[in-house]
């Protein structure tokens, strides 16, 4: 049986996909080839782990996310709306991204490795994962300032990566960033908040 290829490589195989101007949503998932759903997460966290903004795509794409995890939190295969899959992006911009996440995914692929399986691949910690992605691609596609993608995106990747892998060290690293990711919206929030309330008093 042929051994699957790492996210490294499905990258590198994303970027060659995006070298025309414009890229659909639909074409750009049938060049995974995922293996489960959460190849596909840990693929589109990609786009917002740097800091310059995607206009039109951070809310596509959350809502992308979060309709994969909350499938696999009910045990249920990938499915995503047809109307988000016929949006265009701009396709030289995702090449760059993926092509950058390509090199950087290859030096982590070294640290990771099934670790913990008792824990990692117990079916309802997949749940529970499936549901904490759903999460992390809520707060992506909220209408947030500038900058703030990635610390969602971060906390996903980590637990995509901790999914794919069963690997229970980045699991446990992915649930650190999205209490860190609670703690900072929920501080966002106040902040936004104690503005409103200051305007109006």
């Amino acid at each position: 049986m042929k051994a699957p290829s790492r996210l490294s490589a499905e990258l590198e195989r994303l970027a060659r996909c995006c070298s025309g101007g414009r890229m659909r949503l639909r074409e750009l998932l049938p060049g995974l080839q995922p293996r489960d759903q959460a190849l596909l997460t840990a693929t589109l966290s990609i786009c917002f782990m740097h800091p310059v903004p995607m206009p039109g795509v951070s809310t596509v794409f959350g809502l992308a996310i979060a309709a994969i995890g909350a499938r696999m939190a009910l045990g249920l295969g990938p499915w995503i709306p047809g109307r988000w899959l016929d949006r265009d992006f701009p396709g030289p911009g995702l090449q760059r991204v993926f092509r950058a996440g390509s090199g950087v995914v290859r030096r982590l692929e070294r640290f990771i490795k099934p670790r913990g399986l008792f824990i990692s691949a117990h079916p309802w910690v997949l749940r529970l994962n499936g549901a904490a992605i759903a999460v992390c691609g809520l707060l992506l596609a909220m209408p947030a300032p500038p900058g703030t993608n990635f610390p969602p995106a971060a906390a996903l990747f980590l637990l995509s990566i901790g999914t794919l892998e069963a690997d229970a060290l980045w699991l446990a690293a992915g649930y650190g960033a999205l209490a860190l990711n609670a703690l900072f919206f929920g501080a966002l929030l106040g902040l936004g908040w104690g503005g409103v309330k200051a305007l109006l008093g």
